[in-house]
Formats: C-alpha cells, sequence, structure tokens
C-alpha cells in the first residue's frame, strides 16, 4: 500500500481537541502505548501516533475506492450524528447514525428484506399509492416508513455488505464492530482512553466525545475516498439526479407491474418496461417533430407507432405474453378455461383472448395517427406558431398512451395467470 501525504496538521488536531481522552481512572491498559501525559485528571493522547494511523486509514480508504469497494460509517450518538451523515453524504458512502439494529450485518437477509420494503413504501408514497388506501392502513404504513427512514435511510441503496467499515466510537458501536470481526469485515474505528485498540482493523487515537474531534477525522477520511473517486472516475454508490430519475422510473414501472399481475410480477418488469419506453419514445418522437412539418419522400420523421404494422406487432407480443403466462402457470390446464361455462363458447372465447390487445393497438394507433393529422391541417391553413399548443398537448396525450398500454398489458397477464376470464 502506497503512502501519500494526506496534510495531516498536528496544530489543527490540537485546536480540534482531539488529544483530550478520558479521566485517568477510566481508561484500558491497552492503551497504554497511545498515551503521551496525564493533565488535570485526564490522559492526553499522543497526536503523533493519530496522526500515523489516520494516515494510514486514508492510505487504505484510498486503494479501496480507487477499486470501487463499498463504505459504511457507523456513529449513532448525538454527538456524531451529523457529522456522520454530512461526511458519508460527501464520501457518497452509506451511513448508520441513529440506532444500530442488532444483526445490521450479520443477518444480511433479513435486513435485505427491510429494505426492499422500505423501497416498496417509497414507491407508494411517491406514486401516491399510500393516499388511495383507508385513513387507518395509510396512518400505519406512513408510521412505519418514519421508522424505516429513521434506521435505514442511510443505507437505502445498499445492496451487499460493505468492504469497510468506519466507526466512530468503540464503546457506543460495539455490536457493530462485533458484526464486523464476526464476518471479516475491515474496521477503521475512532478509540478513546477507554476503548481496545486491538479489536479494529486500524485504530486510530482520538477524542471521540468532542464534534470538532469527530469532525476533523472524518474529514480527512471523506478527503481520501474522494480523492480517489475523482482519480479514477468510480461509479457513484449513492445516484446521481439522472440516476435518480431513472431508479424513479424503474419503481414507476415496478409499481405498475405489481398492482397489475399480483405478487409474482417480478420477471414480468423487463417486458412491461419494455413495452412502456418503447411506445413513450415513440409516440414522442412524433410528437416533437410531427413529421410533414418537414416534407421527406416517405414520412421518415413519423412516429413508429403512427404506422399500423408496428402497433399490430405489439398486439402479438402482448398476446404471446399472455398466452406464456397462463402456460406457465397452469400448464396445459390452463386451456379448460375456454370451454368454460360450456364448450358451445370455445370460438368466442379464443376470440375474445386475441381482440383485447389487438383492440389496444387499434386505440394507440388511431390516437398517434390523429395527433399527427390535426397538426398537419394546422400547419397547412395557419402560421406553424398557432400548432404549438396541440403539439404540446400531444406529447402529454403520448405519455397517456403509453401508460395505459403498458397497464393493460400488465392487467392481461395478470388476468391470465389468475385464470379469470
Amino acid at each position: 500500500m502506497a503512502r501519500r501525504y494526506w496534510n495531516i496538521n498536528l496544530e489543527e488536531m490540537l485546536e480540534a481537541g482531539v488529544h483530550f481522552g478520558h479521566g485517568t481512572r477510566k481508561w484500558n491498559p491497552r492503551m497504554a502505548p497511545y498515551i503521551s501525559a496525564k493533565r488535570k485528571g485526564i490522559h492526553i493522547t499522543n497526536l503523533t501516533r493519530t496522526a500515523r494511523f489516520l494516515s494510514e486509514a486514508c492510505d487504505l480508504l484510498f486503494d479501496a475506492a480507487s477499486k470501487g469497494k463499498q463504505f459504511l460509517i457507523v456513529g449513532t450518538k448525538n454527538k456524531a450524528a451529523d457529522s456522520v451523515a454530512r461526511a458519508a453524504i460527501k464520501a457518497r458512502c452509506h451511513y448508520v447514525n441513529k440506532k444500530w439494529l442488532g444483526g445490521m450485518l450479520t443477518n444480511w437477509p433479513t435486513t435485505e428484506t427491510r429494505l426492499h420494503k422500505f423501497r416498496d413504501l417509497r414507491t407508494e408514497q411517491k406514486t401516491g399509492g399510500l393516499n388511495r388506501l383507508p385513513k387507518r392502513d395509510a396512518a400505519m404504513l406512513k408510521r412505519q416508513l418514519s421508522r424505516l427512514q429513521t434506521y435505514l435511510g442511510g443505507i437505502k441503496y445498499m445492496t451487499r455488505l460493505p468492504d469497510i467499515v468506519i466507526i466512530v466510537d468503540q464503546q457506543e458501536e460495539y455490536t457493530a464492530l462485533r458484526e464486523c470481526i464476526t464476518l471479516g469485515i475491515p474496521t477503521i474505528c475512532l478509540i478513546d482512553t477507554n476503548c481496545d485498540p486491538d479489536l479494529a482493523d486500524i485504530s486510530i487515537p482520538a477524542n471521540d466525545d468532542a464534534i470538532a474531534s469527530i469532525r476533523l477525522i472524518l474529514n480527512k477520511l471523506v478527503v481520501a475516498i474522494c480523492s480517489a473517486l475523482i482519480a479514477v472516475r468510480n461509479p457513484q454508490t449513492i445516484p446521481t439526479a439522472g440516476q435518480n430519475f431513472f431508479e424513479y422510473v424503474l419503481e414507476f414501472i415496478r409499481d405498475v407491474s405489481k398492482t397489475q399481475i399480483g405478487e409474482e410480477y417480478g420477471p414480468w418488469v423487463p417486458f412491461i418496461g419494455t413495452m412502456f419506453l418503447f411506445i413513450f419514445v415513440s409516440n414522442w418522437s412524433g410528437a416533437l417533430l410531427p413529421w410533414k412539418i418537414i416534407q421527406l419522400p416517405h414520412g421518415e420523421l413519423a412516429a413508429p407507432t403512427n404506422d399500423i404494422n408496428t402497433t399490430v406487432a405489439l398486439a402479438l407480443l402482448t398476446s404471446v405474453a399472455y398466452f406464456y403466462a397462463g402456460l406457465s402457470k397452469k400448464g396445459l390446464g390452463y386451456f379448460s378455461k375456454y370451454i368454460q361455462p360450456t364448450p358451445i363458447l370455445l370460438p368466442i372465447n379464443i376470440l375474445e383472448d386475441f381482440t383485447k390487445p389487438l383492440s389496444l393497438s387499434f386505440r394507440l394507433f388511431g390516437n398517434i395517427l390523429a395527433d399527427e393529422l390535426v397538426v398537419v391541417v394546422l400547419v397547412s391553413l395557419v402560421p406553424s406558431v398557432v400548432p404549438i399548443p396541440v403539439m404540446f398537448l400531444g406529447l402529454f396525450t403520448s405519455g397517456i398512451q403509453a401508460l395505459i398500454f403498458a397497464t393493460l398489458a400488465a392487467a392481461y397477464i395478470g388476468e391470465s395467470m389468475e385464470g379469470h376470464h
């Protein structure tokens, strides 16, 4: 591990009170090598050793961040909570700053289940799903969401165990430290004079009670992580605004699929999402620039959904998905529904299954074609500025049509799996 310069200043640490330890009666004898003196009944930490171990920790974090490792910062006492959250957000790390839930790491499957529940509730809240529930149920779910936000809000993007854990107070976060030791996760720990320096992989002797001291140490560690991220342009562990937008789109599609299909919606999210995005982008490509405004030989700028062949193909794909869902769920017994309640209805039942998505495709084709024809007529009759409001209306209806098609496609698949007709 290469050594680097991290601008660790002893005077700066003195001003922050990093050197102040606990009272001489509250100390751990194993901290003796890190104590330089006693003054007025308290131990004084050797800042030279603090600077050395802080530099080693920064080197470790820089190398780990360069390789795309994930970090977790833990500090739940009141004096450390705000500093932990700010440092983690700056360094794009995960953090826990309210309460460490026992088994958060050692019982990771349970934590992962809670995180999935947390994400589902956030999706329900964003899409207004909670407002459609009875007041009592909505209030209960909102309280549950609030609790999950308090305790899991800092790790909501964590999809696996962290590679390195930074602990602010060894005594306060002893449970978290023991879990890391059990799992073999490397730890960097701020230790005061009442701590055991042998428990963590890198122990930084420092005052873990003063806000200024905690903030100074965390800032140095954050600089090391951020320097690595800038140097190698490493992917971010916490999404940017663009990533948040795409996450919202994905959660929206998952919500639509879950509402229409039910608990077995997971495998169908890619299909429903692809249908929605294809129709949405296709509709917008025609709504933003109707093809007749720019005269081209074959209408190259027309929306793909303006072609009946495209919408019929979408209907056929939906029909294939509809039958596949039913067959994969019920096997050959799926076809028994076509002779219910009497075999005489067999042709009608078969025709109904094919005409539902087909009628949906005709409606999509008709709406997009009508929108473009209206703009074309207005362009030919009045100046080009007048049709602009109609074009904006077309953008809105294009999105609605994509949502309707995707929602009904999901509803048909859910109906096939449930066996209703």
